[in-house]
C-alpha cells in the first residue's frame, strides 16, 4: 500500500491511500512518525483538488508480481481499520463511500470532522477498542447515521455487542384536513441517546427494549437480544429476564431468523437457557429441514429429543 502524508507537529497526517484491497488498515507509524490524523476527504472520490505538497510512504510490497495500486476512495472502500493512536479524522473523510461496511478504531479517536459519513448508507459495523476507559466517539458517529449499526466494544478480555436499530422520518399527509405531519419509524433514535458523557449507558439501553419490541422487526430484536445475552456486560437481572421472556414468547419466529442467518451459537444458547417450547422446536425443525441446514437440524432435533422424548421424526435432506 502507498500512503500520501504530511508532517504536522512531529506526527503524520494521512492524505490519500493507494492499494489493491478495499479492506484498508492504516499503520501505526508512517515514515517513522506516529499517525495521529487523517485529512479531510481522504477516502472520498469527490475531492475537488489533490494536494501536491505530500510525502510518500510505501508498505512492504508483494514481490515481483505486485499489482498496480489504485486510489482507495469512494466505491473502492469497504472496511477501514484505524491505528490505536489516531486522534482525529477530517471533514467529509468518507463522503460518498457507498460500500463502506465496517470501521474499526480506538478510544483515542476523539475529533470527527463535519460530514465525515455523508453517503455511507451501507455502514453497518463499528468495532471500538477501549484502551483508556469507557469514553468513545461512538455516539457522534451514530448521530450521523439513520441505518441499523452493530457496535462492538472491546476492552481487554471483555466484549460488549450492541445493536442500534434504524430510524427514519416520513411526511404523511392528512388529506381531508390538508395537513402534513411527521411519522417516526424505528426505535433507533431513542437507542442513540444511550450515552452519558460519551460513555455507553447499558442500563438505559436495556430499559428501552419495550420500544424495540413495538417498533422494530423480529430480525433486529432477535439480534439485539442475543447480543446482550451472549455478551452480558453490565446486564442486570431484570433485563436478562425480559430478554429471555421475549424469546420464550416468540421462539418459532426467532429460531427461523437464527436458522436463516446460520446463528448456531444463538440456537445453542436457547437450549442452554431452556427457552424452547415444543411448538417452537417443531417449527424450527421443519424450517431447518426445508432449508437443508443439516448441522442446525441435528442440533435442534437433539434438543427436541432431550426436552420432549417420544416419537422420533425422520427428515430427509
Amino acid at each position: 500500500m502507498k500512503l500520501y502524508y504530511r508532517i504536522t507537529g512531529g506526527t503524520a497526517e494521512i492524505v490519500r491511500c493507494f492499494g489493491t484491497d478495499s479492506k484498508i488498515e492504516i499503520p501505526e507509524q508512517v515514515g517513522g512518525l506516529p499517525v495521529r490524523r487523517i485529512a479531510p476527504y481522504a477516502f472520498s472520490a469527490r475531492k475537488e483538488k489533490e494536494e501536491t505538497d505530500v510525502l510518500v510512504f510505501e508498505t512492504a510490497g508483494t514481490g515481483l508480481f505486485r499489482q498496480e495500486e489504485g486510489l482507495l476512495a469512494g466505491d473502492n472502500v469497504e472496511s477501514v481499520v484505524f491505528p490505536d493512536g489516531l486522534e482525529e479524522i477530517g471533514r467529509y473523510i468518507f463522503y460518498g463511500c457507498r460500500h463502506l461496511k465496517e470501521l474499526s478504531f480506538s478510544d483515542s479517536l476523539v475529533n470527527i470532522g463535519s460530514g465525515a459519513f455523508t453517503g455511507c448508507r451501507e455502514l453497518e459495523r463499528l468495532c471500538v477498542r477501549l484502551k483508556r476507559g469507557e469514553k468513545s466517539c461512538v455516539s457522534e458517529i451514530l448521530g450521523d447515521l439513520w441505518q441499523r449499526i452493530d457496535v462492538t466494544f472491546q476492552k481487554e478480555e471483555s466484549t460488549a455487542k450492541l445493536v442500534f436499530p434504524e430510524h427514519y422520518e416520513e411526511a404523511v399527509e392528512n388529506t381531508p384536513a390538508r395537513l402534513l405531519f411527521t411519522q417516526h419509524h424505528g426505535s433507533g433514535n431513542n437507542y442513540r441517546q444511550c450515552f452519558y458523557g460519551k460513555e455507553m449507558d447499558y442500563r438505559k439501553y436495556d430499559e428501552l427494549f419495550y420500544l424495540a419490541k413495538s417498533q422494530d422487526k423480529i430480525s433486529v430484536i432477535a439480534d439485539m437480544v442475543f447480543s446482550r445475552l451472549l455478551y452480558p456486560v453490565e446486564l442486570m437481572e431484570e433485563a436478562r429476564k425480559c430478554y429471555e421472556e421475549y424469546i420464550r414468547e416468540n421462539g418459532a419466529r426467532v429460531a427461523e431468523h437464527l436458522i436463516r442467518c446460520g446463528e448456531l451459537r444463538a440456537l445453542r444458547e436457547m437450549s442452554e437457557r431452556n427457552l424452547w417450547s415444543e411448538g417452537a422446536l417443531d417449527a424450527a425443525i421443519e424450517y431447518a429441514a426445508v432449508k437443508g441446514q443439516r448441522e442446525v437440524l441435528s442440533v435442534i432435533m437433539d434438543e427436541k429429543h432431550k426436552m420432549f422424548p417420544g416419537k422420533k421424526e425422520k427428515y430427509e435432506l
